[in-house]
């Protein structure tokens, strides 16, 4: 294996910290950059991290530990020139972008909150691609974007693109985007906008389009407490089945949205950070990528919100007597509950990607890792039932007639 000089951005967040452990564990040279909006916002919402993590510092001297390692704080949405230095001195050979505001409820507070989350997500894309053209064109950047992107389509849905047939005449074109969020839409224009630049500046990206993601450690992180990732449980920034494990352990019910038959894909944590890498470490090929443009599906398998419910309710009973239940409650988003949901994931399958653990069995770690963090979450309690609504304050206004 070849060891690269990788970029991180958004290093200190839940993917970043445990990526940049794996990756320096790889042999990796690591130039990490975050600007801690992560911990801002989960602050912000009168919340903190479930599983105490280290202070920025602590967490550096970690890493540095570890390997190669350097850190600038940069916001690399509003501070190009700061960004371009860093590329310009490190000479990146993969970037990894995950210096992105992540959550659909965040997006969809208010129009501060949407405005920021396009403006973040957008630029601090854009900013990279200009540093790249400019001062690292030979390099590659693998972007995380979400399976959100595509909505539900009654079709199956391909990794990126398709073969269209129109009036008798058939192309290869990115497969429709359908989103339900803010947020969403913020992904889907940074996909297009990765699709310019490879088009274009004849740069090189890899964009994930990833399932939620889920657990509490990864093997490197062992039992030392300044390696911990952070674990969210709120309605912004904690994912589904994470939120799941956690009502299950302070003894409120897991609550499913409306039906509870929303279908989505999943990854756990470690799975996730062994693909990001396999992104990185192998560049977009002539064969495996349109224009130097290659989009991966990354997930495990697929669940319903209520499938998912049961397995905790599962593991939760029988592994640790917790008397675990389910209750549904109004959906505050809109989206559709009962749909068709058959996307593609091959091309990690092609690259030699294999999921670690099962489902149940990562639970089980869930579990384990939370329960002596019970006391602390039974504070936030409160917190587990959303309050951040989709639909308009007011009704829409009918047609007029006559």
């Amino acid at each position: 294996m070849t060891h690269l000089r990788i970029v991180i951005c958004g290093v200190d967040g839940y993917i970043g910290f445990a990526l940049a452990q794996y990756l320096l564990n790889r042999g990796h040279e690591i130039f990490g950059i975050d600007c801690f909006h992560r911990r801002a916002f989960v602050k912000e919402m009168g919340l903190e991290s479930m599983i105490p993590i280290a202070p920025w510092d602590n967490r550096l001297r970690e890493l540095k530990a570890m390997g190669s390692s350097q850190f600038e704080s940069i916001d690399i949405a509003e501070h190009y020139d700061r960004l371009r230095k860093v590329f310009e001195d490190f000479e990146p050979e993969g970037i990894i972008n995950l210096a992105q505001q992540p959550s659909p409820a965040y997006s969809m507070i208010d129009a501060e909150h949407a405005n920021f989350t396009m403006r973040n997500n957008i630029q601090g894309l854009l900013n990279i691609a200009w540093a790249m053209r400019d001062y690292a064109p030979e390099s590659h950047v693998v972007t995380l974007g979400t399976m959100g992107e595509y909505g539900f389509p009654h079709m199956n849905i391909p990794e990126g693109f398709f073969e269209v047939e129109f009036e008798g005449m058939k192309d290869i074109l990115p497969f429709p985007r359908q989103t339900q969020s803010v947020y969403h839409c913020s992904k889907v224009q940074a996909t297009d906008l990765a699709w310019f630049f490879c088009r274009v500046w004849e740069l090189r990206a890899t964009d994930i389009h990833q399932g939620v993601v889920y657990g509490t450690r990864t093997e490197d992180m062992r039992d030392e407490p300044l390696l911990r990732t952070r674990f969210d449980v709120g309605e912004c920034f904690g994912t589904y089945i994470n939120r799941c494990v956690a009502s299950a352990v302070i003894g409120h019910p897991i609550i499913p949205y409306g039906t509870g038959m929303q279908n989505r894909g999943y990854i756990a944590l470690t799975d996730s950070i062994a693909c990001l890498t396999l992104a990185v470490e192998n560049h977009p090929t002539d064969e495996d990528s349109h224009h130097g443009y290659r989009c991966i599906n990354q997930f495990d398998e697929c669940y319903t919100c209520n499938s998912l419910a049961d397995v905790v309710v599962k593991v939760a009973n029988e592994r640790f007597d917790l008397n675990a239940t389910v209750k549904h409650i109004e959906n505050p988003r809109i989206e559709p509950e009962i749909h068709y949901y058959n996307p593609h994931h091959r091309k990690l399958y092609q690259m030699g990607w294999r999921p670690t653990r099962t489902l149940e069995e990562e639970l089980v770690v869930m579990f384990e890792d939370l329960l002596p963090h019970k006391e602390k979450m039974q504070k936030y309690k409160h917190k587990i039932v959303p309050k951040i609504r989709w639909r308009p304050r007011t009704k829409k206004r009918g047609k007029k007639h006559g």
